[in-house]
């Protein structure tokens, strides 16, 4: 593995991982749900905990559904990574690159900016489940993340390529 192949963390105290998985490919239905099945697999056998593991794929589902609905060249990088935190509780990042548009990137942004600072995200998430029945690109996957993947959202910019990162404690 090279030093370009090695898995980076977005979260400024992170050490590098115990354990990664990174995948890149062209989008497909079929690879979205493959790769959640495979990773929660993975996640099962890595985390003691099988509820953690699942809220893990269904973050990592609803990312790359869409990290590949809004890329721009339809392609998309995943990394999941797993390391050791006090307490024998495992960090678990998953992070998700692609390229979009200024305008996507910025509307990125201010979602992500309303679920981290959102004092009652479940009220949030039940506001925007309403509202996504008359809209497409409600954000209501990434209020799902926070939720129900009980994860923290972060998102970044380099260049024209947009990075969103979750990340949570899990046994």
């Amino acid at each position: 593995m090279s030093a370009a192949d090695s898995p980076t963390s977005t979260h400024p105290d992170s050490r590098p991982p115990d354990s990664a998985i990174r995948l890149s490919f062209r989008p497909t239905s079929k690879l979205i749900s493959s790769t959640r099945r495979f990773a929660g697999d993975v996640l099962g056998s890595v985390l003691r905990d099988p509820d953690s593991a699942s809220r893990i794929a269904l973050t990592i589902h609803e990312l790359l559904e869409n990290t590949l609905k809004y890329s721009l060249d339809g392609q998309a990088l995943l990394e999941v990574s797993v390391g050791n935190e006090e307490g024998g509780r495992r960090r678990v990042e998953v992070t998700a690159r692609n390229r979009a548009t200024p305008e996507q990137a910025n509307d990125l942004g201010r979602r992500i900016h309303a679920l981290s600072q959102a004092g009652d995200p479940m009220a949030l998430y039940v506001g925007m489940m309403r509202e996504s029945a008359q809209r497409s690109g409600s954000g209501l996957g990434l209020a799902r993340i926070r939720v129900e993947g009980e994860m923290v959202l972060s998102c970044a910019l380099e260049g024209d390529a947009v990075i969103v990162s979750a990340w949570t404690a899990a046994e």
